[in-house]
């Protein structure tokens, strides 16, 4: 049957339609931006790469030390949806700071507190998915998220890539006169625009169901909180392992997002960088059936299945990726990265939903950050150093096929759960397995 969505799925949904939008200008415009900077001050296309990438490193080093602690304190009852807010707002200031100073230290400062807010008002927004909508819902629900996200980020990217084209092309005489860098500044600002603006309907709607009674010192509670987690999470075993799992095989998916264009651009010579782009934007374009689709298929089939192709999908990614020098090549690329990234999102996101308690869930989903967005600390970094130590970024790029495999086998081998259980089957499930576990965690506690 065709899903259809209640006002607080669509609100739900919509948010991932705002903050793709700036996802995809931190992806393609804004390291063509850092190029152009780095190569007026004279930097070597190793040292462009290995910078780059150590400047993601940083990024997410700051959301795994910062964000489960926001997660911790968010979910006391009432504070999910002000937390939320608060870093949504600074993700959207940032896109408006862009270009006051053409520095590379101060670019790093923009990305660095962007990338943090950003990642942070999501820790909060995929925890609200246990409230919106039930449990034989969330992956179709997280699948849609997704897949109009993708799509819808297209509408305000195509805006900005048109701006950039008439302020580079022709190269001699571009049609618009406003320079290169200036033109994805005003890129910026107008993500930012969309993004607040796709944010307020769930602003509006959004109401937390689950939570727990507010403590009198919220932050050192938070550290309290965390400890527990951890220490507790090794009592729901499903849970554990996948999350394990996770860390690995998302950092090659964040490596390969993230780094796409400078690493074409060094690999790729001197080659216009707004084909790069119109590639990036095709993978939005893909993804956005396969995302839905994946989410139909969970309906039918194990969505830890589902996982498992597409880390088989990125692997050969990788492979071709780390041989590619044609531009049609990285078209290509970009085709199966699309048909790929949806499915491994989404269904990694309600997966994991599945596995943990309620109640507890933003602060789980704070763990579940640190291995998601915080373990992007060691994709960038490896392939900086792979690059440095081989003088090669295709080296840089075969290196991450390391963190596919573990994931991959990691995800394998783990123990059969509730959420293996196709949906159209989910509801018939007694939740003796999910009762056995919260009951051995409350022991635990």
């Amino acid at each position: 049957m065709k899903l259809k969505l209640n006002k607080q799925e669509k609100s739900w949904v919509l948010y991932d339609v705002g903050n793709s939008a700036f996802v995809m200008m931190i992806c393609s415009l804004l390291p063509i931006y850092y190029n152009t900077l780095a190569k007026a001050q004279g930097m070597s296309d190793t040292q462009i790469t290995s910078i780059f990438g150590t400047l993601l490193s940083l990024s997410a080093l700051a959301i795994a030390l910062v964000n489960p602690i926001l997660g911790a304190i968010a979910d006391n009852k009432g504070m999910k949806k002000k937390m939320f807010l608060i870093f949504m707002c600074i993700g959207v200031a940032c896109c408006f700071l862009l270009g006051i100073d053409d520095s590379i230290p101060y670019l790093a400062a923009v990305v660095i507190l962007s990338r943090l807010a950003m990642t942070s008002s999501v820790v909060f927004y995929d925890s609200m998915l246990v409230d919106v909508t039930s449990e034989d819902r969330m992956d179709a629900v997280s699948s849609r998220g997704f897949a109009y996200g993708y799509i819808g980020s297209c509408i305000p990217f195509t805006v900005c890539l048109g701006l950039y084209a008439l302020a580079t092309m022709p190269k001699e005489n571009p049609i618009l006169p406003i320079g290169e860098g200036t033109s994805i500044v005003i890129g910026m600002a107008i993500t930012g625009v969309w993004w607040f603006a796709m944010s307020m309907p769930l602003v509006k709607n959004y109401k937390q169901v689950y939570g727990v009674e507010p403590q009198k010192n919220q932050v050192l509670d938070a550290f309290r909180k965390l400890g527990s987690t951890f220490k507790n999470l090794r009592h729901y075993k499903s849970a554990f392992l996948f999350v394990f799992a996770f860390f690995f095989y998302i950092n090659g998916v964040s490596t390969i997002i993230g780094m796409s264009v400078v690493y074409a651009q060094q690999v790729l010579g001197d080659i216009d960088a707004i084909y790069l782009v119109i590639a990036l934007l095709m993978t939005q374009v893909v993804a956005w059936p396969f995302a839905i689709l994946n989410g139909k298929l969970a309906d039918k089939y194990s969505p830890r299945i589902l996982i498992l192709v597409s880390i088989v999908g990125y692997i050969a990614i990788t492979v071709y990726g780390a041989f590619m020098s044609q531009i049609y090549q990285f078209f290509i690329l970009a085709f199966f990265v699309g048909l790929f990234q949806g499915g491994i999102q989404a269904l990694s996101r309600s997966y994991f939903a599945k596995l943990v308690p309620k109640e507890k869930n933003n602060e789980f989903f704070g763990v579940y950050d640190i291995c998601g967005k915080g373990a992007a600390v060691l994709g960038p970094a490896l392939m900086a150093a792979a690059t440095e130590i081989f003088g090669s970024p295709r080296w840089g790029v075969s290196s991450l096929i390391l963190f596919f495999i573990i994931g991959g086998i990691i995800l394998f081998f783990l123990p059969k759960n509730k959420a293996d259980i196709p949906n159209n089957k989910l509801k018939e499930l007694e939740p003796a397995e999910e009762v056995a576990e919260a009951q051995a965690a409350e022991a635990a506690e």
